[in-house]
């Protein structure tokens, strides 16, 4: 997301100079190559008193992850092996949105199937006038035996120091243990500006006490940070974010590494991958290991549209992954819910924020989540987001199960 706290008529002033332009013609420009530490604490959602899902399921630790599984991309894996449990989707008894809410948006969504069930982690939006923008931004949690009947949200309880918490992204480290990267809005601990923040879960449903990522990297009160992304490369681990510092309205993908493999650090900046959209950069980080290769699935700073961009660089190279090839648009089919006046980013949302996860191997497809809204004047001016589906046996041709809503 751009700055998931600020007012998104400030983000339409910064683009519409852009929009023009980018409305007619779709332009990538590639630019020239350029053993964890946990932390202790067992607090998690509200009401987790058990690592029980919602339908009944138990969600036991995964298992550790071997340098060969890892560089396989096994760490950022939807689909955690349980015995005999497959992965359901009940896509014939499916329609879009899948998650939506009469009272509160949802986006940035991430999900991942472990223990007979599909846990869904995503930005939760209500109202409320004490906040930024009358608008309290937290985290919440969903599950789902097939995709289709959802259990109520959980939400995140407050955390101590900041406002409100968004853009959650789930990978395991080598040990199994889930890990939840996340953006904090400003507050006490983290002064004027957002911070990047992790927890971690045995089982999905205990969540450790929220610890700060890659501090050093933005140790001033103006430097920003949001939509971390993980890759346990076997190599160290690598991080993707979206920064910028002081006054500056620029803002830059960035890359990070921790050569160790451990979260606490040291953390490097490795420096900004070759990558720019509508000569523009992208934002919502997604690294995830798809049909052979490592892949970013991204959401462009200009029209909020899903991309998707495949590694190019030595990945057992911490700066190889500042090498990408050209990307391109995932063409998600338009329906009423996620359609509507004017152009995407600025009148409605078409397919905001979305997350890959690859079950190939388990069904023979590839799943989309994304966040759409029909308008951008509720929540602040983010919109009454919802969160949608779409599948691809190839991740070119996409199709969606039918508009509950036209």
């Amino acid at each position: 997301m751009f700055g998931t706290f600020e007012r998104r008529t400030h983000r339409r002033s910064r683009r519409g100079w852009m929009l023009g332009a980018a409305a007619v013609a779709v332009l990538v420009v590639v630019t020239a190559g350029c053993g964890t530490s946990t932390p202790s604490g067992t607090s998690g959602p509200s009401g987790a008193t058990g690592a029980t899902g919602a339908s009944g399921a138990t969600t036991s630790r995964s298992p550790s992850l071997t340098t060969t599984q890892i560089e396989a991309g096994a760490d950022h894996a939807c689909v955690i092996s349980s015995g005999s449990t497959a992965p359901r989707v009940a896509w014939s008894q499916m329609s879009n949105p899948i998650l939506s809410y009469p009272d509160a948006g949802a986006k940035d969504e991430a999900i991942i199937w472990a223990g007979g069930e599909w846990h869904m982690l995503f930005s939760y939006m209500t109202h409320d006038a004490a906040d930024p923008g009358g608008v309290k931004w937290n985290i919440a949690t969903a599950t789902s035996s097939d995709m289709v009947h959802w259990s109520p949200p959980d939400p995140w309880p407050a955390q101590v120091g900041v406002v409100g918490v968004a853009s959650p992204d789930i990978v395991r480290e080598p040990s199994g243990l889930y890990v939840v990267t996340y953006q904090s809005n400003a507050g006490p601990e983290t002064s004027t500006q957002d911070k990047l923040f992790y927890r971690t879960s045995p089982d999905l449903v205990h969540w450790s006490t929220p610890e700060p990522l890659a501090r050093n990297l933005a140790p001033g009160p103006s430097d920003r940070q949001i939509d971390p992304a993980l890759a346990f490369t076997g190599h160290g681990v690598v991080l993707g974010f979206k920064a910028s510092s002081g006054s500056s309205t620029v803002q830059a993908f960035e890359v990070a590494a921790s050569y160790s493999g451990s979260l606490t650090g040291p953390w490097v900046l490795l420096g900004q991958p070759n990558i720019s959209v509508y000569q523009n950069t992208v934002e919502n980080y997604e690294f995830v290991w798809a049909a052979g290769h490592w892949r970013l699935i991204a959401t462009t700073n200009i029209l909020d549209q899903p991309w998707i961009f495949t590694l190019t660089g030595d990945p057992a190279t911490p700066k190889g992954w500042l090498e990408w090839g050209q990307g391109r648009q995932l063409l998600v089919p338009s329906q009423a819910w996620n359609s509507g006046p004017g152009i995407s980013s600025v009148g409605y949302e078409h397919a905001n924020s979305a997350f890959l996860c690859n079950a190939h191997t388990a069904d023979g497809y590839y799943y989309l989540l994304y966040a759409g809204s029909s308008e951008l004047t509720q929540f602040g001016g983010w919109g009454h987001a919802r969160i949608g589906i779409a599948r691809s046996k190839d991740l070119v041709h996409w199709e969606a199960p039918a508009d509950r809503t036209g």
